[in-house]
């Protein structure tokens, strides 16, 4: 598997662990399960959430400012620093090379304030975009409505315009259409039977106004996913991709969103599926281009 480590926390656990002990606790229990990770021969790659810069620790909790959330709040030259050096930050703790990036909350638009920070960073693959996608509300920006209908592309100054000399390569997440059926089950899962069903980490996503009312009333097309009950569709969104001739199949997750029932399922569909077809980290595919 490919974890895409959300490296402005270790720069903040970093600064306050000789602070705080409750600090310390978590540094060593997160940098020692990014090793053990590694030792694994999983991928761990960066991943920003740039409201890091401006949140800090009291001593008890996190206090976080979410007002600058994507990397193109900040000024080009800012952009240069968080990303070279949260890719040190990272490549330290793994010993390993980091040049694969997921941008947090798919923001990683308009690409082209970004593209001389990838080039510095040697950052060479993306896994940012899921075809289709667009949301431009709150502190999010995306919009995927009009890229390539491909499972892998080059790309330039531009996630969504395909560039056969493009310095980058674009590994979209799958997309898939949910049903308003599928959200009402998956709500009702989560009020009906919470021991399975609720969210096992203690963390929360960026709210996302609007959403939900969506989701109930005409379902919403978003990315692949083995959250919670979206684990349910892994083989709809595998058979899916298969009549579509893609060769390539990108599920996300997030440690904060999975649940028991996510686990038991996302472990039952890597049994059915590890005979037919490849698991690989983005690092291999990388050798093998």
């Amino acid at each position: 598997m490919v974890f895409f480590v959300d490296t402005g926390y270790l720069k903040k656990l970093i600064h306050y662990k000789d602070q705080f002990p409750k600090v310390k606790y978590e540094y060593d229990l997160v940098t020692d399960q990014i090793k053990s990770l590694v030792a694994e021969g999983h991928d761990c790659q960066l991943h920003i959430h740039p409201h890091w810069e401006d949140s800090a620790h009291n001593g008890t909790d996190w206090v976080m400012n979410t007002d600058r959330y994507k990397l193109v709040d900040f000024s080009n030259e800012e952009i240069e620093k968080i990303v070279l050096e949260y890719q040190q930050i990272l490549k330290e703790i793994t010993q390993k090379p980091v040049n694969i990036y997921r941008a947090g909350g798919w923001c990683l638009q308009p690409f082209s304030r970004i593209q001389k920070a990838f080039e510095k960073a040697n950052l060479k693959l993306d896994s940012s975009v899921f075809v289709g996608g667009k949301f431009t509300s709150g502190n999010y920006f995306y919009d995927f409505t009009n890229t390539p209908l491909k499972s892998i592309w080059k790309f330039s100054n531009d996630l969504c315009v395909e560039d056969p000399n493009g310095a980058f390569l674009e590994y979209p997440i799958s997309s898939y259409k949910y049903s308003s059926i599928f959200f009402w089950k998956l709500f009702l899962n989560g009020r009906l039977d919470p021991k399975n069903h609720k969210p096992i980490g203690d963390g929360f996503p960026m709210p996302a106004p609007g959403q939900r009312k969506k989701m109930l009333t005409s379902g919403m097309l978003l990315s692949a996913s083995c959250d919670g009950y979206f684990v349910t569709k892994l083989d709809a969104v595998l058979k899916q991709n298969q009549a579509r001739g893609y060769n390539e199949l990108v599920v996300l997750g997030h440690p904060k969103a999975l649940t028991h029932f996510a686990l038991e399922k996302l472990e039952q569909f890597v049994i059915r599926q590890k005979n037919k077809h490849t698991f690989s980290t983005f690092t291999e595919v990388l050798q093998t281009r």
